[in-house]
């Protein structure tokens, strides 16, 4: 069984407001223009977070695979209250184990696209929302981060300013966003 997450469970009535409470991102439109040190397969992005009612610095990191525009992460940072994410989402990836007492081994599994938070021992729970558990509605979720990043700010409570949804660009303004596999420019043309 995973650890617990000790300042959160030691400190759950902070996490508790960390999460139920708007936060506000410093910046509207997210364009991911790093690459992840450690994954250079990786675009990301950081961006400072306030919360409404905690002074912490927190701050919200979205990555992207470069050639697989709908594998992505949004995660909610704040360093220095437990250094890790307190709150994400992933699109795509392995399944996640909700290992609890009283829960039947198959209701454990959680695939993605899923959510990530905490309870109040401190253990990673994963879950869907009702538009996740629908395929119609996660289909369209994972066919646009922005649309996605709506849902997660819905989730999280974490906007722009009065409550504007954040925008993400996947592919920096200076690159092309060309896909060998699927765009050929010459399809079509007869040769002789």
């Amino acid at each position: 069984m995973e650890k617990p997450v000790i300042e959160i469970r030691d400190n759950y009535s902070k996490y508790e407001e960390l999460i139920g409470k708007t936060k506000n991102s410093s910046v509207q439109t997210i364009t991911l223009d790093e690459i992840k040190g450690n994954h250079k397969n990786t675009r990301v992005k950081k961006v400072d977070v306030n919360h409404t009612s905690i002074s912490e610095k927190l701050e919200l990191i979205v990555e992207s695979k470069i050639q697989n525009k709908k594998d992505f992460k949004f995660k909610l940072r704040a360093p220095d209250f437990a250094g890790i994410p307190f709150f994400r989402f992933d699109s795509d990836g392995v399944a996640h184990y909700n290992r609890l007492p009283d829960i039947e081994l198959p209701a454990q599994k959680i695939d993605t696209p899923h959510f990530h938070k905490y309870n109040c021992d401190g253990r990673n729970i994963a879950y869907k929302t009702e538009a996740l558990e629908k395929e119609a509605d996660r289909e369209a979720l994972l066919a646009d981060i922005s649309l996605c990043m709506a849902h997660y700010s819905d989730e999280s409570k974490t906007y722009y300013e009065n409550e504007e949804y954040i925008q993400i660009i996947q592919t920096p303004p200076t690159e092309l966003d060309f896909d060998s596999n699927r765009d050929n420019p010459t399809e079509g043309v007869e040769y002789e």
